[in-house]
């Protein structure tokens, strides 16, 4: 049959808007349709906690910026299970003077982020620990440091979008083969829309800035939970989705588009990593390939190339690991899994291990966490009346 599937909306332009919209001085309203998933709402209280108020109504949250700036908060900023709230907000915890500390689930604190520790420790600022539970006490003084950006975009994006509360303009060398580049440059993207000077260059120049945020931002859908909609399709001959294809990402496009296209051969995903799950058992239902560029995968909610694995190896798909991948047969066919299906509390996973017991059954440990993205994919997935 036919079925609207709409995808949530897009969780990395939110938590960057609200980033933006607490160190501006005017409100913003964020628009988008469906539900924001419980990351986007770690971000919400981290801010509240520290000033910022937001109004939330059905398709649109209100944000006031508090009128004298940030103020550090009374507890610990936790996080929950966002690495990007947790980059960002140490980042903005550090130019408040103050020291702060900074937590999140046992997930996150599995994630360290010693790229973006040591870039605050070069520019002047105290920081306990390269991963969660972290203290931070700035402020961050300009001057100059080296930014490994081989493991993740997300200590860049931090940098870029807390940049307005720097004490000076900070130069960064940026060393490594750049991954997730999409995401890092839909930060500097957003950030010039509310009115930041600082363009992606080499070296890298951060100049203080001050915020004008747009009144109305709406929301794009999520781009990288659209693949599992093509699964859905490719496990159910006679399904149809009806979804919209968020643009705003072309090097994800790209990546969506070679694994359609891998037919056996090699498909890089240093851009895409948040497809690996995905694109593997699309890959062993269809042609089969080779997945490449995602070592720094190993760093996601889970080690996601082994998690991926091993999900897999339950519903009878083989895939192999490589140095920087897998290599995965095509042409496998499903089969229900004898075990429950461990998720590792990686929403990927899950969502992914969801869609392929749509088709032969399973039990899912933790289905729950797919909530962070995506609220009600399992509600959507029953309704389309398959197995699950």
């Amino acid at each position: 049959g036919e079925f609207e599937w709409r995808l949530p909306p897009s969780k990395s332009h939110t938590i960057r808007f609200l980033a933006l919209a607490a160190q501006g001085e005017s409100e913003c309203r964020l628009r988008f349709e469906g539900f924001l998933g419980a990351d986007v709402e770690s971000m919400a209280r981290c801010l509240e906690a520290m000033g910022v108020e937001i109004e939330r109504e059905a398709g649109s949250w209100l944000v006031r910026p508090p009128e004298k700036g940030l103020r550090a908060p009374e507890g610990v900023l936790d996080c929950g299970n966002s690495g990007a709230a947790a980059r960002i907000l140490t980042v903005m915890a550090a130019n408040l003077e103050v020291s702060v500390t900074i937590d999140g689930d046992e997930s996150l604190r599995r994630r360290s982020s010693p790229g973006l520790a040591e870039v605050l420790r070069e520019l002047g600022c105290q920081v306990s620990s390269d991963g969660l539970p972290c203290e931070v006490c700035g402020p961050v003084s300009g001057g100059s440091a080296v930014l490994d950006v081989s493991a993740s975009s997300q200590p860049l994006t931090a940098l870029v979008l807390a940049s307005p509360g720097f004490a000076g303009a900070v130069e960064l060398v940026l060393e490594g083969q750049a991954v997730s580049r999409g995401y890092g440059a839909m930060s500097f993207d957003i950030a010039a829309r509310c009115g930041s000077p600082n363009r992606i260059a080499e070296p890298l120049s951060l100049v203080p800035w001050r915020v004008e945020v747009p009144e109305v931002v709406d929301i794009p859908p999520e781009l990288s939970l659209f693949p599992l909609a093509i699964l859905l399709e490719i496990i159910h001959d006679d399904l149809r989705l009806n979804t919209t294809l968020p643009t705003y990402d072309p090097l994800m496009l790209i990546a969506i588009d070679a694994i359609d296209r891998a037919d056996g051969g090699e498909v890089d995903l240093s851009d895409a990593s948040d497809l690996v799950t995905p694109a593997a058992a699309w890959l062993a239902l269809t042609s089969g390939g080779t997945l490449t560029g995602i070592g720094h995968a190993r760093g996601k909610e889970s080690d996601r190339i082994a998690g991926t694995i091993e999900m897999l190896a339950t519903f009878g798909l083989e895939a192999q690991e490589s140095a920087d991948g897998m290599v995965i047969k095509g042409g496998q066919s499903l089969h229900r899994p004898i075990e429950p299906i461990e998720t590792h509390m990686d929403h990927r996973l899950a969502m992914t291990a969801m869609v392929l017991a749509s088709k032969v059954g399973g039990v899912i440990v933790g289905a729950e966490i797919s909530e962070v993205t995506h609220p009600g994919f399992v509600e959507q997935l029953l309704a389309l009346g398959t197995k699950q």
